[in-house]
């Protein structure tokens, strides 16, 4: 798995990620995401998950819980780019109704 943040002038970062999250990628997720946290200012996020087939529930998780941090600070989250496998995972477990999914 390959995580590459892109931050943009208007507030916002878009976090691309190439490939599974499973156990030992969901550590290089996680920093990632504390890294974002460290951002002073930043109002909004979008995931582009595209190439992502499977999360472990670790990773959720950790979407979870930046999602919640998001919201804490006045901020947004969203997937943006979802593969098919994915979107009907996070459909079946109602995540599209916690936060924007979209292909």
């Amino acid at each position: 798995m390959n995580i590459s943040v892109e931050e943009q002038s208007d507030n916002t970062a878009i976090i691309r990620i190439d490939g599974n999250i499973d156990t030992e990628s969901g550590h290089e997720l996680s920093v990632k995401i504390m890294g974002l946290m460290e951002i002073e200012g930043l109002k909004h996020v979008s995931f582009d998950m595209g190439t992502v087939n499977t999360v472990t529930s670790a990773a959720i998780g950790k979407l979870l819980n930046f999602f919640k941090y998001m919201n804490s600070i006045g901020g947004t989250m969203e997937i943006k780019g979802i593969s098919d496998t994915l979107l009907n995972q996070f459909r079946e477990i109602h995540l599209d109704r916690i936060f924007p999914v979209s292909q």
